[in-house]
Order: structure tokens, then sequence, then C-alpha cells
């Protein structure tokens, strides 16, 4: 019986591995229409000019996928990026092309729709404000706010000049003390209009400072008659 396994043991492997490739081939051709709508990162602001106005925010992409790379296909893995550096300003028609759209390997893009992406661009300047901490609900019965801290207390943002100008201070996102009993410390994002965008950093800690009430804390034992 172990001579019979044993003979012609190469054509024996030989037609193990043609099937193992036919397997993969087999997976590979077959491919799996996939469709989503993404959102657009406008790319290469650090130059002179800025986004100003409403602009496109989605696309539609199809998508055509082994069925391998399928499974890796999502919104976190396929990204429509828009290089706006080479813009002039004023208002300008970009072209949406597969090229444009990063894809796992074994994706194609197919189709976007729209193919185009009107943006407008204006002169930018940048300004270095004061970060306003926004808090939402209150502590626990029996206790207080105290300080607010705010690291760093400033950042630069940058936007259209008009827009710019007119801002003097930069609110967080809300930090939620509610039911709190003691202090908290949370790294929270920048509340910032359409066009405005932070140049140094997107985020900020804050520290709330959370006591009992004046007259709930508890008094320092003095001495006895």
């Amino acid at each position: 019986m172990l001579r019979a396994f044993v003979e012609h043991w190469q054509l024996k492997i030989l037609a193990l591995l043609l099937a193992v490739v036919l397997w993969f081939f087999v997976g590979s051709a077959e491919r799996t229409e996939i469709a989503l709508a993404l959102p657009l990162e406008y790319v290469g602001l650090e130059g002179p000019l800025t986004l100003d106005g409403p602009r496109r925010e989605t696309v539609d992409v199809q998508l055509q996928a082994t069925r391998w790379a399928a499974e890796r296909v999502s919104p976190a893995t396929v990204r429509v990026r828009v290089d706006v550096s080479r813009l002039h300003e004023g208002d300008n028609v970009v072209h949406l092309v597969p090229e444009s759209v990063q894809v796992p390997p074994g994706v194609r893009v197919t189709r976007l729709a729209p193919a185009w992406a009107t943006v407008r661009t204006t002169r930018a300047e940048t300004r270095t404000v004061p970060v306003i901490p926004q808090l939402h609900g209150r502590p626990a019965p029996a206790h207080v706010l105290g300080p607010v801290v705010v690291e760093p207390p400033t950042v630069q943002i940058k936007g259209p000049r008009t827009t710019i100008e007119a801002r003097k201070v930069v609110e967080t996102l809300p930090v939620d003390v509610s039911g709190l009993r003691e202090p908290v410390t949370q790294t929270v994002g920048l509340a910032l209009p359409d066009s405005v965008y932070p140049v140094d950093r997107r985020t900020v800690s804050v520290t709330v400072e959370i006591r009992p009430e004046p007259a709930m804390q508890p008094r320092a034992a003095g001495p006895r008659p």
C-alpha cells in the first residue's frame, strides 16, 4: 500500500500544484461589483490659497474587486483625494479620475459619479487665536465647577481672509461634565466653520476642575476646648 502511495510521486505533487494554481486563478478571476459613497478629501492646502464657499462633499465610486480583495474594501481603505495645490484663484472645475482614488491591491475603479467638482479658492490668511472651552451638562449634586484649563491656550488657523479677520476666538467641541464628582481631562476637537482649517493642531486638552460645594467640604478638625 505504501508503494502505491509513493509511486509517481512527482506527478502527484505536480497535480496538486496545478490544482492550487487553478483554485487561485478562479478565485482571482471572479470579480465583485461594489458601490460606495465616499467623502472627498481636499489636499494641497499648504500654499497661498484656500477653499472658499460651498463645495462637493461626497462622490459615488463604483469598484470592481477580486473575491479576495473585496473583503478589504471599506470607507476606511478607499479614499478619494482632490489636489487643489495647482488651482488658480476663483472658480475651478476639478475632474475626478480613477487615479485620484486610493484602493487596496486587487481593486479597480470603474466609475465616479459625478466625474467633476466645482471648487472656489481665495487668498488665505493665518491667525493665532485663543481657545475657549465649551462644557455640557452639570456636575453631580453638591458639586461645582472649578477652573478650566486649555492646553495649548491658543491655536493657529487658516482660511479666507475675510473669515479669518472676523474670527477672534475658536471654541472647542463640548466636554461633557454631567454627573461628575472629580476633575476630568479630555482631548477634544475644535469647532471650526467651513473653509477654516487648523494649521498646527486639530485637538486640544481640556482639564475641568470639579469639587464639592464649599458647604459640603469637610472641615479641618480644630483643637478641642
